[in-house]
């Protein structure tokens, strides 16, 4: 299972927005040069996550793109199913009535995917940028001029 660009990409950005929520609008050129990222593409994302409501944009001078919510209130779940669809081990319909090993499979997919809908839909994106911070051991990244 792994998750398309369009929502790794998503992910990358909204992980952005969060870290500097709720003090900036960012505009899609500059998340696309920090994350290196298509710009044309990301445009396409941010306009879904705008639609999805997690986003708001501003037109203008001091403009761009901003979390709706507070990063405690977004879930991770919430983001890659309004990007993904609902993950899902694999698009298999019930079997019917096949093998027991067939049906075998079918209750194993379902239950990975069960469990990676649980998974995600308890991290949120607060969450998802302690462990950042954490990962990264207090380290900043350093501009210089």
């Amino acid at each position: 299972m792994r998750l398309s660009k369009r929502t790794e990409y998503g992910l990358r950005a909204i992980v952005q927005l969060a870290r500097l929520w709720p003090a900036h609008y960012v505009q899609s050129r500059d998340l696309s040069k920090q994350e290196e990222l298509p710009n044309k593409f990301l445009e396409s994302i941010l306009l879904a996550l705008r639609r999805g409501g997690f986003l708001e944009s501003k037109v203008g001078s001091g403009g761009g793109y901003r979390l709706t919510k507070a990063p405690k209130d977004i879930r991770v779940g919430d983001v890659i199913r309004r990007l993904e669809g609902r993950l899902s081990a694999r698009d298999d319909e019930t079997p019917q009535e096949r093998s027991p090993g067939e049906i075998a499979v079918h209750l194993i997919n379902q239950r990975l995917t069960d469990a990676t809908d649980k998974v995600l839909d308890n991290i949120t994106l607060e969450e998802l940028i302690e462990d950042i911070n954490a990962r990264s051991n207090g380290q900043q990244e350093m501009y210089y001029i």
